[in-house]
């Protein structure tokens, strides 16, 4: 840097096993027990837990906890672990590291994650289950998984259905979380949609002259194909589609003409879609590192739009 001065680097958790933090309880807190296939904490801890963290289900004398709840409450409740139950959790799930390393993440914040039915549901830091509903559901994958755009698209869609926001937490092999928020949009503009005969936003003028793009030149010309149909729709929404090419994406997706405004959307099409993780973190940042949108559009019955953006737990 220019003055000398060093970025501040960021401090990595370690999550060690056995060191329950900072100001421990005066008395230490019970074991956690098994018990009807979870992890039993009794009162009263198990009330602080529950009523202020929304921590376990609540049971006769305590509640019950699930082994990401549990190492949660080792981290951050000071509760200890039976000797050897790190170990045997690894034993029985190999991604069991992984999975409690993203419930602490998406914690961090002060959101209230709750293990419901095999999902993860979110309430803010503000709200907790007893006082209202969900407002998201949180799944999670490693970096290494098989990406299936189709059936984020699916699970996207029914999310939103259900009135909740779908967030995704990727954690990659140094044990680090990002997490990103995915939203069904419906992409619109304020341009004059063009016509096959009336087209004066499309090409490029130089020269004394206007250069038309072969995608361009293929709808005014009604060549069948899904970047002409993809083309029209978007044109009917009053949206202009510029070159992505230094942007790793099909198009740059204007609601304004070109001179008027940046383009709001990075859009690429789920034949060009990234097949493996790295290469959505890769989109996502580049996208959001010039203040756009990263979207990937489907066509199923009609055209889908999915957003992909990256989402800070809390915020």
């Amino acid at each position: 840097m220019s003055d000398g001065k060093r970025p501040k680097l960021r401090v990595r958790k370690t999550r060690p096993i056995g060191q329950l933090g900072d100001s421990p309880p005066s008395k230490n807190h019970p074991v956690p027990e098994l018990r009807d296939g979870a992890w039993f904490l009794p009162e009263p801890i198990s009330n602080r837990l529950h009523q202020k963290s929304a921590l376990g289900v609540p049971v006769s004398g305590g509640v019950l906890l699930n082994a990401e709840e549990v190492m949660f409450c080792h981290w951050n409740r000071h509760v200890p672990l039976p000797s050897g139950w790190v170990d045997d959790r690894i034993a029985e799930d190999s991604n069991f590291v992984y999975k409690s390393v993203v419930f602490d993440v998406v914690r961090e914040g002060g959101d209230k994650v709750v293990p419901i039915d095999g999902k993860w549901l979110r309430w803010s830091r503000e709200s907790h289950p007893s006082r209202g509903d969900a407002e998201a559901v949180i799944r999670w994958a490693r970096t290494g998984d098989d990406l299936d755009i189709s059936e984020l698209l699916s699970w996207a869609q029914s999310i939103s259905k259900e009135g909740m926001l779908a967030e995704l937490a990727l954690i990659d092999d140094e044990m680090d979380v990002t997490m990103y928020r995915l939203s069904i949009i419906q992409p619109q503009g304020n341009l004059e949609p063009a016509t096959k005969n009336h087209y004066p936003l499309l090409g490029v003028e130089h020269l004394s002259r206007r250069f038309l793009r072969e995608d361009e030149l293929n709808w005014i010309n009604g060549v069948e194909n899904q970047v002409t149909d993809l083309f029209g729709e978007l044109n009917s929404r009053g949206l202009l589609m510029r070159p992505g090419f230094k942007y790793g994406c099909r198009w740059r997706v204007y609601s304004t003409p070109v001179d008027v405004d940046h383009a709001p959307w990075l859009l690429q099409m789920e034949e060009d879609s990234p097949r493996n993780w790295e290469g959505v973190s890769l989109s996502v940042r580049l996208a959001e590192g010039v203040h756009k949108g990263w979207v990937i559009a489907l066509k199923r019955d009609d055209w889908c739009f999915l957003l992909i953006r990256r989402h800070l737990p809390g915020r």
